[in-house]
């Protein structure tokens, strides 16, 4: 039986590996609260990564759009849009955790597209540029916070469940989970911030899902996530539901870092088996 040693959550912001390595306080700010949740993953000794994101028009295209999809290939190329301060590199990928995973779900009447060899954007590129310093596998699932119409909050909280039963087939491996995404966030629509590329429409909404989290109140946050709940808090808003089926992922472990300051739309996080606050 596999171990989920570690559950983490961030956000994948494209110019945040830029931002994080200038001599800036707002840089060495954001680099400490990564550095943050890296702490947590790395002490837990993991051997592989699954990441669960949401892409962004990048990998897949409107005309062919997954609810749901999983790598089982052996690598993968990334960034295929710009993440500035990020060089193209390629990712080993362990097919052999992808392909369990994949099994697993069409097992439990999820219908999730295996992907055999494609490229990542910046919702899989920035966590591992953060989070993955020791290089490990990785394996990316998909999950459509993107486009409407959505998977429900319960539907994903129930993906989170049947991969963690599925990995109960993988003996010896320790794994951690990566959650990448925001809770409020605009991009492409008019609620932008004047002068920027992004915009937070309902910050109150993002400081109730980190509440939520830390409370471990999965329950309460997959009531209230509701489509309309996804639309009001801005056009990425949906990638709240990795988040979702990463929270139940870590049902055997306690919150150990979270960090969400008023007025973000995101926050950082980490499960591991022990509580910090």
């Amino acid at each position: 039986m596999a171990d989920i040693v570690a559950v983490a959550g961030v956000p994948h912001t494209p110019g945040f590996p830029a931002l994080a390595r200038t001599d800036t306080a707002a840089g060495a700010e954001l680099a400490r609260r990564y550095a943050a949740v890296e702490e947590v993953v790395a002490r837990a000794d993991a051997d592989v990564l699954v990441i669960l994101t949401c892409d962004h028009i990048n990998t897949f295209t409107p005309d062919m759009w997954p609810t749901f999809a999983i790598a089982t290939g052996d690598g993968v190329r990334g960034p295929n849009d710009d993440v500035p301060g990020v060089s193209p590199t390629s990712y080993a990928l362990d097919g052999d955790i992808g392909t369990t995973l994949h099994r697993g779900l069409v097992a439990q009447d999820f219908d999730p597209v295996a992907l055999r060899g494609h490229s990542v954007d910046h919702s899989v590129v920035v966590p591992l540029h953060f989070l993955n310093t020791r290089r490990l596998p990785v394996v990316p699932v998909y999950l459509n916070g993107m486009v409407a119409p959505r998977p429900s909050a319960e539907r994903c909280r129930r993906l989170g469940r049947v991969l963690r039963n599925a990995l109960e087939d993988l003996p010896g491996r320790r794994i951690a989970v990566v959650a990448s995404g925001s809770f409020s966030l605009e991009v492409g629509g008019p609620r932008m911030l004047p002068g920027r590329l992004y915009g937070v429409p309902r910050p109150s909404w993002a400081g109730t899902v980190a509440d939520r989290l830390y409370r471990g109140d999965l329950d309460g946050l997959v009531a209230e996530t509701t489509e309309r709940r996804i639309e009001e808090a801005g056009t990425v808003a949906g990638e709240v539901l990795p988040w979702i089926a990463a929270a139940e992922m870590a049902a055997d472990l306690s919150v150990a870092h979270m960090d969400h300051r008023e007025g973000e739309g995101h926050a950082f996080a980490a499960w591991g088996t022990g509580r910090n606050g």
